[in-house]
């Protein structure tokens, strides 16, 4: 046998020995397009059609081993769901290797939980309509319309500004007694809703009767009915309201509502045609959901979502109304201060290591999304969160779970969400149907880090971090709130501030924040810059601007020590930079701050310390995804 022969058979066997020795790699990336097809084997020419068919192509993968990074990649497009995309354990990376979901090069996949609604005729009244006896959420019918990409506003009375309260009933929650030129008599309870303002937070109450004769209107339960503090008249002898959803109300362009005989009704915009016309009505009630098995202690490691555009998701009132506290809290029945917040379209619970970046949220029903129970080490990055019915961003969780009867942060806060980063983020337009929402809220969590964000255009609040009134220790420590750009906040509601803090926060800091614009409000309550609320203890509130306030910079209430340095306060003349509401301002330790009492955008000093704090800072809009063409 000469030699080349013997290298042959040699190779030859290596060969086979090394097929049979060592497995084939893993494929490392998968596709999905609207285009493809489920039974295909979900490459670039053969994409899968959907996300879930792609998780449930990867968790095979992952079920034998995981020895590889995985990426799928979601091709341009509209992919409708009517339930979420759910993720759990099986669907996990590893310490090692991680799962990634994204958007193909440059393309913009758009997950939309909305049914298009179509057989639009013309009344001849203007107004065009179309039945939508299918359209419907699992509680009742829909409650927000988008019309060619943007938001239709719900049939208003008065289509801007407000009613105001004549006389409150007896026990100051049942009834109210209305102006008799506020509602007209043709108006009846039917499909009619009541928002009222409190306020810090609102109801949105089903009416029950209105009495055209006595000027009465009923809710279908008390306003307010949560706490004592939210009676109709505990902060305006004539407070705010106003009215949605009857057809009367259905008198100005770009208004719709639903009436008695389930027809859908639409004033059109100008320039809108009703062959051009796409509306989009939100069916699915969640969109994504992360979730971890608690039960087996099985969290979801190393998963991440990337590029993604998800939009169109439903909330529908509690049976008996919406009563809010603060930040979208709300219960069902009367509050114990244990009650829940709007839920999110997107949910992650009990994840460690996952992450949400350079996607969008928008023109969801409920909040946008939300790093819940024992979320640890997750973020969210170069996203914009807009057009947002409740809370922007949700960070931990309140009170309200319980481990055999006792509340969870009591008996076990090592279960708060940790070390979770918020960066880079644009969060606006939230709020919209629930107004005593803020843009980031964080409960009972540690280590959270709220860095870079511009948060804009809110009816309250930006950044919310504490959620209990008093100064007892909770899980609620060492959280940074640094270099946020937060303007035009406090826009509706009153009580609140570009920052707010609740509860005894050792190791927190509010350092280098940017924020203006928090003009004056109709409450009783004054807004600041920053109200550090009840029990706020231990924070350190440093190199931070604050000006075109229109009452004191910062508020401190019920507050303990705390530590103010090297800010730079501007104030009108005559206001105080510092208001002390029942706090001992020898508790809040002054260092150095830079006070400068101005009538706003006068002063070529304000000018100069803004310019040097931004750019210490770097806050120039770091914030912005591929997505925003701003």
């Amino acid at each position: 046998m000469n030699f080349l022969k013997i290298l042959l058979i040699s190779t030859v066997l290596f060969i086979a020995t090394w097929l049979i020795i060592v497995p084939p790699c893993l494929c490392e990336k998968y596709y999905v397009s609207p285009k493809g097809n489920d039974i295909n084997p979900g490459t670039k020419d053969l994409p899968f059609a959907t996300i879930a068919r792609v998780r449930d192509a990867v968790r095979k993968i992952i079920k034998k081993e995981l020895n590889e990074d995985i990426t799928v990649y979601i091709k341009g497009g509209v992919y409708s769901i009517t339930e979420p995309i759910i993720f759990g354990p099986q669907d996990s990376g590893n310490k090692k290797y991680s799962i990634t979901y994204t958007a193909y090069k440059n393309e913009v996949p758009i997950i939309s939980g909305g049914k298009i609604i179509d057989g639009w005729e013309k009344r001849g009244d203007g107004l065009w309509g179309t039945k939508v006896p299918t359209i419907k959420s699992k509680k009742g019918r829909f409650r927000e319309l988008f019309v060619n990409g943007s938001r239709a506003q719900r049939a208003r009375h008065p289509n801007t500004g407000y009613f105001r309260v004549d006389k409150v009933s007896e026990d100051r929650m049942s009834y109210f007694s209305f102006n008799a030129q506020d509602i007209p008599e043709s108006v009846t309870a039917e499909g009619t809703e009541l928002v009222f303002i409190h306020d810090w937070s609102i109801s949105r109450i089903p009416v029950l009767k209105i009495n055209s004769s006595t000027h009465q209107l009923y809710p279908i339960s008390k306003i307010g009915r949560q706490h004592q503090m939210m009676v109709i008249d505990g902060y305006e002898k004539h407070p705010r309201y106003f009215l949605e959803n009857h057809p009367a109300f259905c008198d100005a362009p770009g208004e719709w509502c639903i009436d008695s005989n389930g027809e859908l009704i639409y004033y059109p915009r100008h320039g809108e045609t009703i062959e051009g016309i796409e509306a989009i009505a939100p069916v699915a009630e969640k969109l994504l959901v992360v979730r971890g098995d608690t039960d087996n202690n099985r969290p979801v490691h190393n998963l991440h979502f990337k590029g993604l555009v998800f939009e169109h998701c439903a909330y529908d009132l509690p049976s008996k109304g919406y009563a809010g506290v603060q930040a979208t809290f709300h219960s069902d029945g009367e509050w114990d201060g244990t009650g829940s917040y709007v839920q999110a379209a997107i949910q992650f619970g009990f994840v460690e290591n996952c992450s949400f970046e350079q996607g969008i949220i928008q023109h969801v029903g409920g909040s946008g999304i939300a790093f819940g129970s024992r979320c640890n080490n997750c973020s969210l990055m170069g996203s914009i969160i807009r057009d947002v019915s409740g809370n922007g961003v949700i960070i931990g969780e309140g009170k309200g779970r319980q481990i055999e009867n006792e509340q969870w942060w009591l008996v076990a806060p090592g279960q708060s969400a940790t070390a979770n980063l918020i960066k880079n983020n644009l969060i606006e337009n939230c709020g919209v149907q629930f107004y005593g929402a803020v843009g980031i809220w964080v409960g009972f969590a540690t280590g959270t880090e709220i860095i870079h964000n511009e948060i804009r255009n809110l009816p309250y609040t930006g950044i919310s971090v504490g959620w209990i009134w008093n100064p007892t220790a909770t899980p609620c420590k060492k959280n940074l709130v640094e270099h946020n750009h937060i303007h035009h906040v406090m826009q509706i509601l009153s009580d609140g501030g570009g920052i707010y803090t609740l509860g005894f926060q050792p190791g927190t800091v509010v350092r280098g924040n940017h924020i203006h614009d928090v003009s004056i409000n109709l409450g009783r309550a004054e807004s600041n810059g920053m109200f550090l609320d009840e029990g706020t203890t231990a924070i350190i509130i440093e190199k931070n601007v604050v000006y075109n306030v229109a009452r004191s910079a910062l508020r401190f209430h019920r507050a303990g020590e705390n530590i103010v340095r090297n800010n730079v306060l501007a104030v009108k003349k005559a206001v105080p930079h510092i208001r002390y509401n029942n706090t001992n301002p020898n508790d809040i330790k002054q260092i150095e701050n830079e006070i400068i009492n101005v009538e706003l955008h006068t002063n070529s000093e304000l000018a100069e310390a803004i310019k040097r704090v931004k750019k210490s800072a770097g806050i120039e809009l770091q914030y912005r995804s591929k997505f925003d063409k701003k």
